[in-house]
């Protein structure tokens, strides 16, 4: 988005919906390892299921590869059927008793190869669900929510007219409760990203899932009561977008921190990704992977952490995907988004500070949890005299070396190194002097 993304009530009562015993052994579940999607060889097939009917069966897969193959794709249906092609691709399902996993690979000149995964769902997962903390809960409500905002309805922060909910009928399969269970299990672990560091109201911070038909994607409404966030209709059709969900998320906390100065409202416009974007995707891949990593603790069965999983990875496919842009490019720097161009300018430098963070954190073997914990806890320092020099409203360089500082700091104090270096050999205008700073003003 070209500007800062806009970014809940809820009592989980809950379900525990029985499975069949084959759905799930069809399943080999294995840890997140974003390792695999890191170095030069990077895929460049994205699959996705664009609608699934449960009554017939039919199903479309849609997708794309970048690297534009000529030979045709195989697709295994994972009921005994393989068809070849081009996108989009159609089957129907006879038995709807269980869960399928799809499978494409794609064929280069080079006689390489490439896949990706994508599932099917008919029969609800199997959930053995813990007791969270309903002060931060998430729901999907099932009629009009009155929103409230923190800041003036107007320009960035203009409610969209075709906010609404998602009805029953739009959703028989993943059920309300399950996709609430999910997201407040989601919300759990961001609250501790952010060590429980966030502005709350009435002493809570639930966040509301709202429809916004008429939108092609999702975005964050941060400065709401409830604090909410905005989904197409595509994030509930087909492939559920898991790892999107947890992204708009992310925005709510870390756009909500810290709770006597936050980042929202402070950061906002020309300026706002360096900080905002860059959050929003490390909380969006970190919560995915402790999710995942921990299914069981958190009574998730495996066939749905499976399924949560490969919306991570094939959204870290994504930013892994930038980062090599970023570098292919010639390392262009920008934190100040002209809004007189089409495209956001700032796009691959916050991808490649996103990315960083995974990269350290894979290849030192930390601790995710502990790690970004370390990096807002650093963040939570933010203070007037930061959002002064972070200058919102201006694109000077003495701006652009705080922003840069300010978020190659962040991770060092994240990883207790010292990546100015790595981050200066990235075309990034570190400023010592501010570095000293802010490390000063956080160790105090």
């Amino acid at each position: 988005m070209k500007y800062l993304a806009q970014s809940a009530l809820i009592t989980i009562l809950f379900l525990c919906q029985c499975c069949s015993q084959n759905q799930e052994e069809g399943v080999k579940m294995e840890n997140i390892n974003y390792s695999q999607f890191m170095g030069s060889e990077i895929s460049t097939l994205h699959i996705y299921v664009k609608s699934m009917d449960l009554s017939t069966g039919r199903v479309e897969v849609r997708g794309s590869d970048r690297a534009k193959p000529e030979k045709p794709f195989n697709v295994n249906w994972g009921d005994d059927t393989v068809s070849e092609g081009k996108f989009p691709f159609e089957h129907v399902y006879v038995d709807r008793t269980n869960n399928y996993i799809i499978k494409v690979k794609s064929h280069y000149s080079d006689t390489s190869s490439d896949s990706a995964e994508a599932y099917i769902r008919f029969v609800l997962p199997r959930l053995e669900p813990i007791a969270l903390d309903s002060k931060t809960t998430v729901t999907v409500p099932k009629s009009k929510i009155d929103l409230k905002s923190r800041l003036p309805q107007e320009g960035m922060y203009k409610f969209s007219q075709s906010l609404s909910f998602f009805s029953d009928e739009f959703l028989p399969q993943p059920t309300r409760d399950m996709i609430e269970y999910v997201l407040s299990t989601a919300a759990l672990i961001q609250m501790d990203f952010v060590n429980h560091n966030v502005y709350m109201e009435d002493s809570t911070f639930q966040q509301v899932l709202l429809r916004d038909a008429g939108f092609g994607g999702m975005y964050s409404l941060w400065f709401t009561d409830p604090v909410s966030f905005g989904v197409g209709d595509y994030g509930l059709q087909g492939t559920i977008q898991w790892s999107s969900f947890f992204h708009e998320m992310g925005h709510n906390f870390t756009l909500n921190t810290p709770a006597d100065h936050y980042f929202g409202g402070k950061i906002d416009g020309n300026a706002n990704a360096i900080y905002s974007e860059s959050m929003a995707q490390i909380f969006q891949h970190a919560t995915a992977l402790s999710l995942v990593n921990n299914y069981d603790k958190y009574g998730i069965s495996p066939d749905l952490a499976y399924e949560i999983k490969l919306s991570a990875e094939n959204s870290f496919k994504g930013l892994a995907r930038r980062y090599g842009e970023y570098i292919a490019s010639g390392f262009p720097y920008v934190s100040w988004n002209n809004p007189d161009t089409p495209n956001d300018e700032t796009l691959p430098t916050f991808m490649t500070i996103a990315y960083k963070f995974f990269a350290y954190a894979e290849q030192g073997n930390y601790d995710y949890q502990q790690s970004l914990k370390r990096m807002l806890f650093f963040l939570q320092t933010f203070n007037e005299e930061w959002e002064e020099k972070y200058d919102r409203q201006h694109n000077t360089k003495e701006a652009d070396e705080f922003r840069a500082t300010l978020m190659v700091s962040a991770l060092s104090y994240a990883f207790e190194d010292d990546f100015r270096a790595d981050f200066i050999k990235l075309n990034f205008p570190i400023n010592n002097m501010i570095y000293d700073g802010l490390l000063a003003a956080v160790e105090k």
